[in-house]
């Protein structure tokens, strides 16, 4: 059964055209820490990197408003904003 609160993590394989997997720390809704690997493209290369920082301290409910805000100067393919909230809320279920 997932925790209610205090730390914990998730994982998630989501495929939306491309592989997107997120594997994420959670302390009850807040994201603690993110890493987001897959088959997908994004421009410029540090762009992964920006998207995982902005996303410490964000809940799992305003995911998805941060993503559409932050990639909104990035050239993506194979990933957007809505797969990308959607393997992150995927993530946050199956915590344990």
């Amino acid at each position: 059964m997932p925790q209610e609160n205090g730390i914990s993590k998730g994982e998630s394989i989501y495929k939306a055209g491309k592989l997107i997997r997120v594997k994420a720390k959670f302390m009850g809704e807040v994201i603690e820490d993110i890493r987001i690997t897959g088959d997908f493209f994004l421009y410029p290369e540090e762009s992964i990197e920006s998207i995982e920082k902005s996303l410490r301290g964000t809940t799992v409910e305003d995911a998805k408003r941060k993503l559409s805000e932050i990639m909104n100067d990035m050239e993506y393919e194979g990933i957007d904003p809505e797969s990308l909230s959607k393997a992150i809320k995927d993530a946050w279920m199956r915590r344990r």
